[in-house]
């Protein structure tokens, strides 16, 4: 990049002192010929292009999108589990830890909560509670 931005320098002074030095009548053409030198000094990295290898870099996205998604994935489920503990805590007085199986389309979107894992039994009310607010019939139990 460096050696390119010193030969578009370059060729603007040679272009600049050639302008100068030439006679009057010859400076229309010597500006046409300057012209096309800048052109193909500006234009010279384009060739060098079509060398660029594509492969790597496409495997390489595809590595960090799916590095993504895990990441993606993961805080969703962070954020029902958390969300269900404070319901539980904040609705019922219960302090219990979930673990939550959510179903994710391609758009990182809950398209609901397959499995409820909680740590402790909890009441029928506050079962049928996170049934409604969460879309899921199977409620298991984790107890350590």
């Amino acid at each position: 990049m460096k050696g390119y931005i010193i030969s578009i320098c370059l060729s603007a002074i040679i272009a600049s002192l050639a302008d100068i030095i030439s006679p009057k009548e010859h400076q229309k053409y010597i500006r046409i010929l300057l012209g096309f030198l800048m052109l193909s000094v500006i234009l010279s990295p384009l060739p060098g292009i079509k060398k660029i290898k594509l492969e790597p870099l496409k495997s390489q996205i595809a590595d960090n999108t799916a590095v993504f998604s895990d990441g993606i994935s993961k805080k969703l489920k962070e954020n029902v589990e958390s969300d269900i503990s404070e319901r539980l805590k904040g609705e019922f007085g219960i302090v219990c830890d979930a673990e939550v199986l959510l179903e994710i389309d391609e758009q990182h979107k809950i398209r609901g909560v397959k499995r409820i894992e909680l740590s402790k039994k909890i009441p029928e009310n506050a079962i049928a509670r996170l049934k409604e607010v969460y879309g899921c019939e199977r409620i298991e139990y984790k107890i350590k």
